[in-house]
């Protein structure tokens, strides 16, 4: 072998290893690429989900209150009607007054009514006293039906954005109603805290975890999750086998 050949050679061999990093570059790029396409896909199906959570939610809100319109203050409003149209001054003093009596209570039964409604649109202690409030109300309710004990606890040193404060108003009632039907739990622990200007709410119960409850739980996790979401937050969840489950919820506490 001549000197030429040496560098033919030497020449060769660095093309072809030049060659293969450009080769593997592009795969490596092609690769990364199709990984990236893959998760967008996932995040955008994820996104997809928790806007058809939400909007299931809220049909959902919307035909409860559609019917309690409907069946409760519709019902009393026609019967009140027919009361009224019955009045007439010329009947005799005795039956004037039963149909007007029967006719202003019917109306005070409406008003308590559209009240009950309007409350649950926005929760009347929420709004004059705040979450922690609202949430020790919920849980004093609950715990003296004397069939689950709720463990409520709260470090709140700041003011919460009202719109936050109903967002999570929401998500706790979500995840009691969750442990009350579906998880057979007997203690439920709820813990809120101000850390460095995020919310952050802890949630365990020792029911029976979420492998036999996911396809129920499922709607109800993505709406909290929505939920979060309009708030930069974020949900972490450890399910252990004896012991339910432990949720750490955190959150801005202002837009």
């Amino acid at each position: 072998m001549n000197y030429w050949e040496y560098i033919l050679g030497g020449t060769l061999v660095i093309l072809l290893l030049a060659l293969g990093v450009v080769f593997f570059f592009l795969a490596y790029q092609r690769r990364l690429l199709k990984q990236q396409q893959e998760h967008q896909a996932k995040e955008t199906a994820y996104q997809q989900q928790l806007m058809r959570a939400s909007f299931l939610s809220q049909e959902k809100e919307r035909n409860r209150i559609g019917k309690d319109l409907h069946d409760s203050v519709g019902a009393m409003l026609t019967t009140a009607k027919l009361y009224f149209r019955h009045i007439d001054r010329k009947s005799d003093q005795i039956k004037f007054d039963e149909l007007k009596n029967k006719s202003l209570e019917l109306l005070d039964e409406t008003m308590v009514s559209l009240r009950r409604v309007s409350h649950g649109l926005r929760p009347i202690v929420l709004e004059r006293l705040g979450l922690v409030e609202a949430i020790s109300n919920t849980v004093t309710q609950i715990n003296q039906s004397n069939q689950i004990r709720i463990e409520f606890s709260h470090q709140i040193d700041q003011d919460i954005d009202k719109e936050y404060q109903l967002n999570w108003f929401r998500i706790v009632q979500e995840l009691i109603n969750n442990t009350l039907k579906h998880a057979h739990a007997d203690q439920v622990s709820l813990d809120v805290s101000i850390c460095q200007s995020r919310l952050v709410f802890r949630y365990s119960d020792n029911g029976i975890g979420l492998k036999e409850k996911r396809v129920e739980a499922g709607l109800g996790l993505q709406n909290i999750e929505s939920r979060l979401n309009l708030m930069n937050g974020e949900l972490k969840l450890e399910e252990k086998e004896e012991s339910g489950i432990v949720m750490l919820l955190t959150s801005d506490i202002e837009p």
